[in-house]
């Protein structure tokens, strides 16, 4: 039985005014994220993928705008009014930021912070919640919960603020879970304790994840499935395991090469990409990966590769690539 459909994304933009004119950071993506799933977005630096959740949240900067379509259980998230986008995104929707440290007010107690959303969203009271807030942490496996409920951001380690998030991001069990680069800040142990604990709630409660990470190491250990941005397009999309066995994209084969893995030979070298990742800048009429493709034809440069599902590739998935288009054909 196919899972529903929790979010469709369809032809999303986002754009950044600037001076000299506008720049493209997301360029019109199609993607679709069931309810349950994992699904991880990975590319370079500036690729987009952290401007996709934002926008999903109206947290653009303010010279930034949205646009096509994003249909959370068919209501569109980007013509909702303000008010009830912020009720959605309490209840419905949540999100982990990169760096729990600024995510989080210095001035307040931990466990007041957590509760505040079971007060605002589910009208409990303040007893009530911070009853709530302390199973939560004892949850995510702080220790020592109801002292550590009574105090402050910096008294904890980066790793336990991160499961602080966590504990506030599904506190209301959300159906949506965004996470933007969660574990970046932490060290290769605690990242595993950290992506485990988000596997393991998101499976208990049901929600689904979208994760935004550019370590592809993550992806493989949490992932369902895959889509791989560039220059703010999918160039790529699969499940997990049909992508890291058999990439087909020049981009996604580029990424996996110069990725470390523990069977590599010692005296195999790391494969590189030449030249310098696209970051924002205008249109592109072509695709945007062509400078830096080995494999680019002529087309390349003057015609948009239609991002089309490739039932001829192994495991049934969506590319953007003229060259993969005419080996179908």
């Amino acid at each position: 039985m196919t899972a529903k459909t929790l979010l469709s994304l369809r032809g999303l933009t986002v754009r950044f005014r600037l001076p000299n004119g506008e720049t493209v950071a997301v360029d019109g993506i199609d993607l679709d994220v069931a309810a349950g799933e994992v699904l991880g977005i990975v590319g370079e630096s500036g690729s987009g993928k952290s401007q996709v959740l934002y926008s999903l949240m109206g947290l653009l900067a303010a010279n930034g705008r949205a646009g096509g379509q994003a249909l959370f259980e068919g209501v569109d998230l980007l013509s909702l009014p303000r008010r009830e986008l912020d009720t959605l995104r309490g209840q419905q929707i949540s999100m982990i930021f990169q760096d729990p440290m600024t995510s989080l007010n210095p001035y307040r107690r931990v466990g007041d912070q957590i509760a505040e959303g079971l007060i605002v969203h589910e009208g409990l009271s303040r007893t009530a919640a911070r009853a709530e807030a302390v199973r939560m942490l004892d949850r995510v496996r702080i220790p020592d919960a109801a002292n550590r409920a009574r105090r402050f951001p910096h008294e904890f380690s980066g790793g336990m603020r991160q499961r602080v998030m966590i504990a506030m991001a599904l506190l209301a069990r959300p159906k949506l879970l965004l996470a933007d680069e969660p574990t970046t800040a932490l060290d290769v142990t605690i990242q595993a304790q950290v992506l485990d604990l988000m596997a393991e709630l998101a499976r208990e409660t049901g929600t689904a994840i979208m994760l935004v990470t550019h370590d592809l190491g993550v992806v493989a250990r949490l992932c369902d499935r895959v889509a791989v941005l560039y220059g703010g397009r999918i160039m790529e999309e699969a499940g997990a395991d049909a992508l890291f066995t058999s990439p087909a994209h020049p981009y996604t084969r580029g990424l996996l090469d110069a990725t470390p893995r523990l069977e590599m030979e010692l005296t195999r070298r790391l494969g590189t990409i030449p030249g310098t990742p696209r970051s924002g800048g205008g249109d592109v009429i072509g695709c945007p990966f062509a400078p830096r493709c080995s494999a680019r034809m002529a087309r390349c440069t003057t015609e948009r590769p239609a991002f089309a599902e490739r039932p001829h590739l192994a495991g049934t998935r969506r590319v953007a690539c003229h060259l993969i288009a005419e080996a179908a054909e």
